[in-house]
C-alpha cells in the first residue's frame, strides 16, 4: 500500500514539473523524418550533387557505401550553399574512414537553404538527406 503510495505521488510529482516548465513527456522517443533528397553514385571520382532545399530545423544524412574486399572504404561528404565553391570552409562534413553497413550523421539544426554536397569515395554509395517534422 505503501509502494503505490509512492509510485503516484511520483507519477504526479513528474507531471506537475513537466506542466509547470512546459515541457512533455516523451512516451516513443524519436523525431519522424521526411526524406529531402536521395543520391547515388559509382565512386572512384569526386561528385556533386544536384542542390537541395531544407526548410530549417534538425537534418540528418544516411549513407551507404558498398563494401571493398581489399580492405576499408572511406566515405567524406561535404556540405555547400547551393553555388558555392568547394573549398576547405565546408559547412558540414560527413565522414567515415570504414564505412560498413549504413552511417547516420546528425548535424542538428540547419539553416532553410539550398545546399550541395560534394561526395568522395573510391566505392558506389548512397546517401538520403532528411529533415525533422
Amino acid at each position: 500500500m505503501i509502494k503505490m503510495s509512492l509510485r503516484v505521488g511520483l507519477i504526479a510529482f513528474l507531471l506537475l514539473a513537466a506542466s509547470s516548465s512546459n515541457c512533455l513527456l516523451a512516451t516513443g522517443g524519436a523525431d519522424t523524418w521526411s526524406q529531402v533528397a536521395s543520391f547515388s553514385g559509382p565512386g572512384g571520382k569526386p561528385e556533386d550533387t544536384a542542390p537541395f532545399s531544407t526548410h530549417g530545423g534538425n537534418v540528418r544524412f544516411t549513407f551507404t557505401v558498398q563494401p571493398n574486399s581489399s580492405g576499408p572504404v572511406p566515405f567524406m561528404a561535404n556540405m555547400y550553399p547551393k553555388g558555392a565553391p568547394v573549398s576547405p570552409n565546408e559547412l558540414h562534413r560527413a565522414q567515415c574512414i570504414d564505412c560498413k553497413g549504413k552511417q547516420t550523421d546528425d548535424l542538428g539544426n540547419v539553416r532553410a537553404g539550398s545546399y550541395y554536397l560534394h561526395v568522395i569515395t573510391s566505392r558506389p554509395w548512397t546517401l538520403i538527406v532528411e529533415e525533422a517534422k
